[in-house]
Parts: structure tokens; C-alpha cells; sequence
């Protein structure tokens, strides 16, 4: 939480964490207090790092039995796959229960039903804890970082550091306590790690633009001003609503909206219409025996000519993809061959051992349909009463480097909104990284968040039969009154404004029995919100922990063990929800004392 770190760290460090590329920024204290634009990006990766600034999200793991530990470290980013590659080739059957290699898996924490124990698979099928391979990639940026620092002369004290991780904003609560999980395992202490919302980091980079770049970009960061952050990733769109106070601080003023789209659309879809384009099964079942490295030479060199449609000139657009081993066999023999179809060929053609893409169908049938997706997210976005008044639309992400994706965004949205601009920020691709800095030094700069749940705890009630449910009535053996079961407290509702920091929904509440030295608080979140009850006895809202949309998402356990007044023993209860995660307060009234306590999520 916000609310709970080091404050004024003399370093800041953030990591990004991206389904396709990964990498970290920093700056110091003074470097902030002196010019905030002054943010430094590692560009040292290793020869064959496709971005400057960032290296591909994978890491290599050697077996536990040689060093006496569950799995070390070999190697990170583009190294990783170049070491991974070379390895395959000099004993490709020492690789398996030895070297395990993970690339691109940071879509397993978006599944429904995501949960601590789910299992992340290697290029060969391996299996490992997902939360052992983060918590090894975070540990592997953070020592990169510490003795990238050490190579400079530059020293620092641990604790002094910050450690600013992004997460997308659509996340499950789970999923970003699951990311700070990992991050705790790397080594890094609770005080200090942040984490930051990836479109409102973005939001904050541009409003901190140079005056002449936020000018041409429709005068953003303008007092009063309301505009939309579009975080453009290799695997979802990711919206933020966002109003500058006068004060300069922001607001977040819709519920957060986002989807799977993202660049990785246009790689699925570019290799569904391979196997679209062939007669029959062959080609898939051959594309299935192919190497794992060629196939991520395959993908690798696609994501590298993807980028370059709409940059050059559109005759040295055409891609030309080299087929795997296996599969340029089968088509020597003619076992495989494109389908005979009219529109086979304005797709792609197979001459020698390569497949010749038109780049006309990339860019205006590929390109094109992810960017619908995008757009649609947008209208629906903006069709809310707090954006009426947007004016403005930034697109950053590494999606957004694509000339061709902003084209036909731009066009898509303006043709629906005539008032709206579509902006890009000169680097939009590290918006979200030097966005994550500039939030670990200045937290509080979000004055208000947007709940996307109802939450709330669920507790007993005595039962009145004009409103509750007679399923749930049962009898307290001890007090001998009748209680109705599964209410929902309601803490803070969804579509709530929160101000952060602000002790919302302060609720009493008291243990059940005289001699109970603890209670246990089941924290639910309920994607309803809560409807007033016809009759007067009963002022608050009622529902229900069992109702559709309600489920629990973890627990806080609380002692009280001074139980000489009995069960008269008040246990108020504020839920905290203007950071980026949920926190809840927990004052015993009986002992004075004030409990900070951590959700303890279910599937965690």
C-alpha cells in the first residue's frame, strides 16, 4: 500500500513486467527534486535484444540437485534464449530435468480461477511453480540492476531503495498480491516495494511531458482536464479515466476497463492463417514436430518485420519467414501444399523454404481486427457519464510503436467521437516504466480511485423475518437469539470513488461467543452493487454472501484475548482501498491497540 512504505526513498527503481518484454528504469532523489524527465533505462542486455530498453520476458533455470536449491538462475532476457538456443544445438538431450526455459507467460495470471499453485511450462513441457518463475525473474532484474549500479561506482543501502513493480489494472486483487508474493521472495522487503497500475502509470509520464511535447498532445495535463490512458501491450488493452485536479493531483474517474488485445493478437492470428492457408491436417501435424528453437526463431524474426509495416516503404514490407526443418521436407515431397484457393495467394505464397507474406493483408486485415477489439473497448469506455467531457485519448505500450495500430485507432475512434484526439507520447513505449518511477517518488499524487468490486465482510445478523432469508436463520446456542447467516457487510461499493488514504466504512463489529480469544473477518468481493431494502427497520443494504457475483477473496484473523467483558468487545473494522491493493484496519477497542492487517487471499 501506499500507506505503508519507505517514504522519500533516496532511489527509485521500477520493473515492468510484460508479457512480451521486459525491463527496469531508476532515478535518484535528487535527479527527481531537479528534473523529473532525468529517468535512466538499462540498454545493456546482450547482443541480440530486439528493444533498447527492454529485454523478452523469458528466464533459464538450471535443475535443483547440482546446487542444493529448487532452481538457480542461469540467465535472463535475450541472453536467455541465445544460451537456451545454443544449449539445444551442442546435447539437445540433456535439456529436459536439467535447463528449464520460460518464455512469455505472464497470460497465466488472467485465468479465471487463477490460484498460487498454478503451474507455468517451459518450451518442452516442463512444469514449474508460475510463482517460482516470476519471483526468479524479479530477483534476476533486481540483482542485474544492483550490479549494473556497482559497475558504475554507484553505491546505495538496500533499505533506501523503492521498488516500484507495474501491473496492469484489470488484475484480479489475487493476481497483484500473487506479483508482490514474488517479489517478496526475490528479496525484496514489504516497505519497499510499490506497486503501480500500468495505465495510470503512463497517465503520469505524460502529464509530465516537456511543455511543448504536452502542447501538441491536445494540452494535456491541463487543470480540469479529463483523458483516457490506453496501455497497449503485446496481450491487452489496458484504460484508465483519468481528471488533473487543480491542485495538479489525479483522479481516477471510471471504473478501469481492458481485454485481451494486444500486439500477441496479431502474431496468433498471423500463424492461424498458416495453418488456415495449407489443404488438410499436414501442416499442423508437422509444424508440431519442429524444434522448439525454430519455432521461436520463427516467432522472433515475425515480431521483428511486424514492427517495421508502416514505417518503410511498402514494397520492403513483404515478410519472408524461413519454415522449419520438418516442414520444409514435407514440402519438398509435396505432402504439404497451400490450399488452391482465390484468396490463398493475396495472403501469402510458399517459394523455396520460405513463406512470402503480403504485407497489405498484415496491415489491413491482421492489424486492423486487433485495433477493432482495442476500439470497441474505447467506445465503451467513453459512452460513461465521467467522460463526457474527454477530449483526449494517449496511446503508449509497445502496441503503440506501431504506426499502422495508431492509424487505424485514430481513425476508428475519431470517426465515432469527432471531438476526440488521439495523441501518442514521442517514447511510448516507456511511458509506463518512467511513469512507475515518477509514481515511486510521488505516491500520493492519485488523490481518488474507482472500485471495481463491492467489498465487504461477512458476519451474522439477528434474524428479522420481515427482510432476511429463512434459510439462513439459526439458533446461538450460548445467547439463545436467532441470527440470520452469510450478511454482507458492505464496505465500500463498486463504482465508489475512494480517496486514498481515507478510513472508508468504519463498521462495528463483536465476537459471537463470550469466551472467543479471535476473530476471523472472510473478506468477500461481489461484482453487484448493493440494492436499498423496502422497509425502514432495516436501513442497510442487503446482500448476501452466497448471492451470484460474491465470492471470497481471503480472511483476516484478529486476536482479542482479554475476554473479561465478554462478547461486549467492539472490533471496528475500515477497509482501505485508495492505493493499489486492499488493506484492511482493524482497532480492538477493549486493548487500545490498532492492527494493520494483510488480506490473506483465498487462492494465495
Amino acid at each position: 500500500m501506499e500507506i505503508s512504505i519507505i517514504r522519500k526513498p533516496e532511489l527509485v527503481v521500477a520493473i515492468d513486467f510484460g508479457s512480451t518484454y521486459t525491463g527496469y528504469a531508476w532515478q535518484w532523489r535528487a535527479d527527481f527534486l531537479n528534473n523529473r524527465s532525468n529517468v535512466q533505462f538499462n540498454n545493456n542486455w546482450g547482443s541480440g535484444a530486439l528493444q533498447l530498453h527492454k529485454t523478452s520476458t523469458c528466464i533459464l533455470l538450471e535443475a535443483k540437485e547440482k546446487y542444493g536449491m529448487e532452481y538457480k538462475i542461469d540467465s535472463f532476457g535475450q541472453m536467455a534464449e541465445d544460451i537456451y538456443k545454443t544449449l539445444c544445438k551442442e546435447n539437445e538431450s540433456e535439456i529436459p530435468g536439467k535447463w528449464y526455459f520460460f518464455k512469455r507467460f505472464k497470460h497465466l495470471l488472467y485465468l479465471k480461477g487463477f490460484h498460487k499453485e498454478i503451474q507455468a511450462e517451459d518450451q518442452i513441457g516442463q512444469h514449474v511453480p508460475l510463482l517460482d518463475v516470476v519471483a526468479k525473474l524479479i530477483e534476476a532484474l533486481k540483482n542485474h540492476f544492483i550490479e549494473n549500479l556497482k559497475q558504475k561506482g554507484q553505491n546505495v543501502e538496500e533499505d533506501k531503495i523503492l521498488w516500484v513493480l507495474t501491473v496492469p489494472a484489470i488484475w484480479s486483487n489475487e493476481a497483484k498480491a500473487f506479483m508482490r508474493q514474488a517479489a517478496e521472495m526475490s528479496g525484496i522487503k514489504k516497505k519497499n516495494l510499490l506497486l503501480a497500475l500500468e495505465p495510470e502509470a503512463a497517465a503520469i509520464y505524460c502529464i509530465h511531458l516537456p511543455n511543448e511535447q504536452r502542447a501538441n498532445m491536445n494540452e494535456l495535463g491541463t487543470p480540469g482536464q479529463v483523458f483516457l490512458t490506453a496501455d497497449l501491450g503485446g496481450l491487452t488493452a489496458d484504460l484508465s479515466a483519468i481528471k488533473v485536479l487543480e491542485d495538479g493531483l489525479l483522479e481516477e474517474i471510471c471504473l478501469a476497463q481492458g481485454e485481451l488485445a494486444g500486439g500477441q493478437n496479431v502474431n496468433d492470428a498471423f500463424f492461424q492463417v498458416c495453418h488456415d492457408s495449407f489443404e488438410g491436417d499436414s501442416w499442423k501435424k508437422t509444424f508440431g514436430k519442429a524444434k522448439p528453437t525454430e519455432m521461436m526463431d520463427m516467432e522472433d524474426d515475425f515480431e521483428q518485420k511486424k514492427v517495421k509495416i508502416g514505417v518503410t516503404d511498402p514494397r520492403a514490407e513483404n515478410i519472408a519467414l524461413k519454415v522449419p526443418f520438418a516442414v520444409r521436407k514435407e514440402i519438398e515431397k509435396n505432402t504439404i501444399r497451400l490450399k488452391s484457393t482465390a484468396g490463398t495467394d493475396q495472403k501469402l505464397k510458399l517459394k523455396d523454404d520460405e513463406l512470402l507474406f503480403n504485407s497489405t493483408f498484415i496491415r489491413n486485415i491482421l492489424f486492423k481486427e486487433t485495433c477493432e477489439t482495442i476500439c470497441n473497448i474505447m467506445k465503451r469506455e467513453l459512452k460513461q457519464d465521467g467522460l463526457r467531457e474527454c477530449k483526449t485519448i494517449v496511446l503508449v505500450g509497445g502496441f503503440a510503436e506501431s504506426p499502422i495500430a495508431v492509424q487505424h485507432i485514430r481513425k476508428m475512434v475519431e470517426e465515432s467521437f469527432t471531438e476526440i484526439k488521439v495523441v501518442v507520447p514521442t517514447s511510448p513505449f516507456q511511458a509506463v516504466l518512467k511513469g512507475a518511477v515518477l509514481f515511486g517518488h510521488d505516491p500520493m499524487i492519485f488523490r481518488s480511485r474507482i472500485s471495481r468490486f463491492t467489498y465487504g465482510i461477512g458476519t451474522n445478523s439477528l434474524f428479522n423475518e420481515k427482510i432476511h432469508d429463512a434459510k439462513k436463520k439459526w439458533l446461538n446456542s450460548e445467547d439463545k437469539k436467532f441470527y440470520c447467516k452469510d450478511i454482507l457487510s458492505v464496505h465500500v461499493e463498486k463504482g465508489q470513488s475512494v480517496i486514498l488514504k481515507e478510513q472508508l466504512g468504519r463498521h462495528k463489529y463483536h465476537p459471537m461467543y463470550k469466551d472467543q480469544k479471535s476473530v476471523n473477518f472472510s473478506i468477500f468481493s461481489s461484482t453487484n452493487v448493493p440494492k436499498k431494502t423496502a422497509g425502514s427497520e432495516e436501513p442497510e443494504n442487503i446482500m448476501y454472501t452466497t448471492d451470484e457475483g460474491c465470492r471470497k477473496i481471503g480472511a483476516v484473523e484478529v486476536q482479542s484475548p482479554n475476554t473479561s467483558r465478554g462478547t461486549d468487545r467492539n472490533l471496528l473494522v475500515t477497509m482501505v482501498y485508495g492505493g493499489t491493493e486492499l488493506s484492511v484496519i482493524v482497532n480492538d477497542e477493549t486493548s487500545g491497540n490498532e492492527i494493520n492487517a494483510e488480506i490473506r487471499f483465498s487462492n494465495m
